[in-house]
């Protein structure tokens, strides 16, 4: 099966693979800690009763179904800074874990049910970014590789 988590070398190439989908972008820059992550994410995904823990930003894109889009880009830029701010470092790994797994998730939804969404996980690359996929052992794919 296909990674959750793409790997993004510029913008015109993500616009050139999800034009016609809802991307998300989530700035590294405004995302320093976890908070800021939280904040952010819930604004720009327009998340309701977001409560700004783990288990909540699980459950809310669990669910997603207050947006109309059925295939959601989240698009992280300036990974070089995104949560880099935050006091336990073991956080950013936490966020991208779950990232992980409620794309997998989603992968299993029975087809044709009204709430069938599809979540891709892209990172501008980075070899901060890199470096933690790959201590937490999650699969990814550098995009310019899924045409070939």
């Amino acid at each position: 099966m296909s990674p959750n988590i793409l790997i993004c070398k510029s913008e015109q190439e993500l616009e050139a693979q999800f034009s016609d989908d809802f991307i998300v972008n989530i700035d590294g820059k405004k995302a320093m800690t976890l908070r800021q992550f939280y904040e952010e994410a819930a604004y720009l995904l327009d998340i309701p009763d977001f409560g700004f823990t783990l288990d909540e930003l699980s459950d809310s894109l669990s669910d997603l179904q207050w947006l109309e889009e059925n295939r959601i880009v989240l698009y992280f830029t300036n990974t070089e800074i995104f949560m880099s701010k935050e006091r336990d470092p073991a956080k950013i790994a936490g966020v991208i874990n779950t990232l992980d797994a409620v794309a997998e998730d989603w992968k299993w939804v029975e087809e044709g049910l009204n709430d069938e969404k599809e979540i891709i996980i892209v990172f501008e690359d980075s070899h901060r970014i890199q470096k933690i996929l790959e201590q937490e052992s999650i699969n990814y794919k550098i995009m310019d590789s899924l045409n070939q």
